[in-house]
């Protein structure tokens, strides 16, 4: 079996003979990763989105700025993906642009967002063409997966506003001749997908508000929001959840809503949303265009998911490792899913979920808070750095760890406790569990550390 980049390098078809999927989505999520050399496009106020031939990443002078966001072997995967596509009959006629990068550690913010405009690539039907944006999902920063873990107590974080602020932006500066705006995908793998989905709730909201002002002048009652049609060459290659997304085109008088104009959500791997979330009607009117995608053995992605809808994948890493998505397994144009998650995700899942229900938001928050401050306290930004560097930052952290106060030290202790005792009465089959931990599996992810799924 192969995985994105070997899906990349010999899948010639074009896209109205196999039409845009997950797949597809996956390898633009992960070429979100790169650092966009000088020639892409910002992000900016311009009067239209402004992109570029994907060739633009082929200097090897940028290379060695552009692959930083995960370890040697990831970085390598991705340099190989970016090469793979910009040879690739499928995807050659892409282009890219609207670059943004944000690392705020004031904030507590690490964002970056990426468009691709697919309306060149062959067998891509559709008036005004179809623009997919991506998100990138947590790089290897303290900070980015200090964000990750304000989404326990907190929604929104500032990369999901930032999230929401960019997409907004690129649809409305996209909109072109009336009748001809382009169509739109979001995607994202890890954080990125939760942040698409997140951006596409805030498109449904604007137009939910624009429907009720416009029925509040007529005396009607609130419009629907109209769901988007799928042209040939974006529709979802699952044939159930294409089906179900509905193929009622915008009329004339939606032209200026943006839900219409959203084919799909991809979240990969991302965490999911509170039930104060998911109930919302921004949320619902978006809620049959997500298409999730969790690898076997999920941590991240079920985080905070309370819609248990999602495909599963077949992943050739270790437990946490599947989170790299370079592990996942393609055939024949399309993921090879598995019948069900490990026994160890089911325990993990149990386990977080039951802990999230019995601490209060603020409790999270405390904790998270001096939980980061005893690994700033090392001295150094990323993980990669606090690896490379063990002999001083490991003495630094556990020094920190024990100027902890007595709340934070408690706090530790009662939620080690309550998370051995809840995964032992959380799943039955305890032992087949930890077999399914400790049995080694025949392929593993090559270069596969610790430290690479600190990068995701």
């Amino acid at each position: 079996m192969a995985n994105v980049v070997d899906y990349v390098r010999h899948e010639f078809r074009d896209f109205g003979e196999l039409p845009l999927s997950a797949v597809d989505s996956l390898a633009l999520s992960e070429l979100s990763y790169t650092h966009m050399p000088a020639p892409v496009s910002r992000f900016e106020d311009a009067k239209r989105v402004k992109t570029v031939p994907i060739t633009a990443l082929l200097r090897a002078e940028d290379y060695p700025n552009m692959f930083i966001s995960g370890s040697d072997a990831m970085n390598e995967a991705r340099r190989d993906l970016v090469v793979a596509m910009a040879q690739s009959p499928r995807f050659r006629g892409m282009r890219i642009g609207e670059y943004a990068q944000t690392l705020d550690e004031d904030a507590e913010q690490q964002f970056a967002a990426v468009t691709f405009d697919l309306s060149d690539c062959k067998g891509i039907d559709a008036d005004g063409g179809l623009l997919f944006v991506a998100f990138r999902g947590t790089d290897g920063t303290l900070v980015g997966w200090k964000e990750d873990f304000n989404m326990a107590f907190r929604c929104p974080v500032p990369s999901q506003e930032d999230a929401a602020a960019y997409v907004r932006s690129i649809a409305s500066r996209s909109e072109g001749f009336e009748g001809h705006a382009p169509r739109l995908m979001i995607g994202g793998h890890s954080k990125g997908g939760n942040m698409a989905v997140y951006a596409a709730m805030a498109l449904a909201k604007r137009d939910l508000q624009s429907a009720q002002e416009a029925a509040d002048e007529t005396g009607e009652t609130v419009l629907p929001v109209v769901q988007a049609k799928d042209p040939a060459g974006i529709a979802s290659n699952d044939t159930a959840h294409a089906e179900a997304t509905g193929t009622a085109a915008a009329d004339e008088s939606h032209s200026k809503h943006y839900v219409p104009r959203l084919v799909r959500v991809f979240n990969h791997d991302g965490p999911g949303f509170g039930d104060d979330v998911t109930a919302s009607p921004a949320y619902m009117a978006i809620a049959d265009r997500i298409d999730k995608t969790i690898p076997e053995s999920s941590i991240i992605g079920l985080l905070m998911d309370q819609t248990g809808s999602y495909r599963i994948i077949h992943a050739d890493a270790l437990s946490i490792m599947q989170h790299l998505s370079m592990s996942w397994q393609v055939e024949n144009g399309d993921f090879v899913t598995a019948q069900e998650l490990t026994a160890t995700a089911q325990i993990i899942d149990h386990t977080v979920t039951a802990w999230m229900l019995d601490v209060e938001p603020e409790e999270r928050q405390h904790l998270i808070d001096e939980g980061y401050g005893v690994f700033q306290a090392a001295g150094y930004d990323t993980f990669s750095d606090l690896a490379e560097n063990w002999t001083t930052s490991v003495p630094k952290i556990i020094m920190a760890a024990r100027k902890t106060d007595d709340r934070t030290k408690s706090m530790l202790g009662d939620i080690l406790k309550s998370l051995s005792t809840t995964a032992i009465k959380s799943i039955g089959g305890f032992d087949d569990a930890v077999q399914d931990a400790v049995e080694p599996e025949q392929n593993t992810v090559e270069g596969g550390e610790g430290a690479d799924a600190a990068g995701e």
